[in-house]
């Protein structure tokens, strides 16, 4: 055999050389790393926008007031409350006809 029909014989047989960022697997090992670089980057920018509000020192009383004002709303402005608690009562209800 000569060497000639062996470099012919080499060349059918070798897989095609490509370069690296034509390769769909290369892009698949990036993306992962990148997404977190990323996430991490938005992440900062909503961090840097500004200090969170802090809660007042009577947020409780707030609170037993709203919950006040929502016990004595109209009947209109309770189907939400009602409904809210079904779900913890398995839908019966405490109301009398």
């Amino acid at each position: 055999m000569n060497p000639a029909s062996r470099d012919s014989a080499n060349m059918l047989h070798s897989p095609e050389v490509r370069p690296w960022w034509k390769e769909p697997y290369v892009w698949m090992v990036i993306a992962g790393p990148l997404s977190a670089v990323l996430a991490c980057i938005v992440t900062a920018f909503y961090i840097m926008q500004g200090p969170d509000a802090v809660v007042s020192e009577d947020s409780y009383r707030e609170g037993l007031e709203i919950s006040r004002e929502v016990n004595a709303a109209k009947p209109l402005m309770q189907p939400a409350q009602t409904g809210r608690n079904h779900s913890a009562t398995g839908g019966k209800s405490n109301e009398k006809p």
